[in-house]
């Protein structure tokens, strides 16, 4: 039993010891990391990036640094305070092209380009490479927005206008921290409150004015629609008579052409009907001569038949068939009747020669 024991402590520790080597010599990179090597006895950093997996390392001689591979955010708000891959800094306070003071709320967002984490490393910014960027955000972004006069600012299509504008100076100044933008987004602009009120009002005059441009439009493109709604009625009516129209001309064309083909039928069938009846007549008396003419020459050939011998014995043969006597009394005195046993004599008596 102590052996036993013994065995499972040494297996225990021996696989405690495999995970401590493996703790040990192997760093994992997450998903959402770029893994750069830094070798510190040679000084010098990979040229690759790592990505998803485990990499090797040797205590003392390598050091790996993560680089965050999601997109990182800088957000200018009333809060400063740091969340995660994001930085939250304070509104931007700037003086407008026409001299006011203004508040801006902005997003942006940016990503570490793809294969420059190890650049990122050897420039020594592998944990302020985010506040460069922000601050290079933060200047570039004054500058665009400083273009933008009062007016213009609570217009939507400028404040895009310049979001857009920005992307350029952005990506040229934030390449330098092998970063690019993503996107520019400004959320709000505020004014000192005795210039908010009166912007506001001039704001709301312009946009009754819109209004009032956009109602003029409505009333327009309403009587274009009226107009267009009669002209397609009208048209409708017009398509409707024409095929009306051309509807009755088609029936009348057919029924002529029905009647035609009735009449035409008839005087067929009238025809048909009379030749078929002169044939069958024909064919009646033909069959009645060819009957006639047939019994006469069988009456003929019958006779002719008959005359001949054997026609005679054949006619002697029926009428002896036919003849039936009731008695015969045969004077026995007479010279001229002939004896019983003379059969010739007797066949002579009653049938002839």
């Amino acid at each position: 039993m102590n052996a036993l024991a013994k065995i499972l402590v040494t297996v225990l520790g021996l696989v405690l010891l495999g995970f401590l080597v493996a703790a040990t010599l192997f760093v994992r990179v997450h998903p959402w990391s770029y893994g750069v090597k830094q070798n510190l006895i040679a000084g010098g950093v990979s040229e690759t990036d790592a990505t998803t997996g485990f990499a090797f390392r040797i205590p003392g001689v390598h050091k790996w640094h993560m680089i965050d591979r999601r997109t990182h955010f800088v957000t200018f708000s009333q809060q400063s305070r740091a969340r995660g891959i994001g930085m939250v800094q304070a509104p931007l306070e700037m003086r407008t092209k026409d001299g006011n003071l203004a508040t801006y709320d902005l997003t942006v967002t940016y990503q570490v380009i793809a294969g420059s984490a190890n650049k990122i490393v050897s420039q020594g910014n592998a944990q302020k490479y985010k506040v460069l960027a922000v601050d290079t955000i933060e200047s570039t972004m004054r500058e665009e927005l400083a273009k933008l006069s009062s007016e213009e600012i609570f217009s939507t299509e400028k404040r895009l206008q310049i979001a857009a504008e920005a992307m350029p100076s952005l990506t040229e100044n934030l390449s330098k921290y092998y970063v690019k933008p993503d996107q520019v987004l400004i959320r709000a602009v505020r004014f000192q409150d005795g210039y908010e009120k009166r912007l506001q009002a001039k704001q709301l005059t312009y946009q009754t004015l819109e209004l009032a441009k956009s109602q003029r439009l409505v009333e327009d493109e309403r009587g274009l629609t009226e107009t267009k709604s009669a002209e397609i009625e009208a048209a409708e009516k017009e398509l409707r008579g024409d095929r009306d129209k051309d509807l009755q001309t088609v029936r009348s064309d057919n029924e002529v052409a029905i009647a035609e083909v009735v009449a035409e039928a008839n005087i067929y069938d009238q025809q048909t009907r009379a030749q078929s009846d002169a044939a069958f007549e024909t064919s009646i008396a033909n069959g009645n001569l060819a009957v006639a003419k047939a019994e006469a020459l069988r009456n003929e050939l019958r006779n002719k038949a008959l005359d001949t011998v054997g026609g005679r014995i054949y006619l002697a043969q029926q009428a002896a068939q036919n003849l039936n006597f009731e008695s015969v009394t045969l004077n026995s005195n007479d010279p001229s009747v002939p004896s019983v046993i003379d059969i010739n004599a007797m066949v002579r008596l009653l049938i002839g020669e």
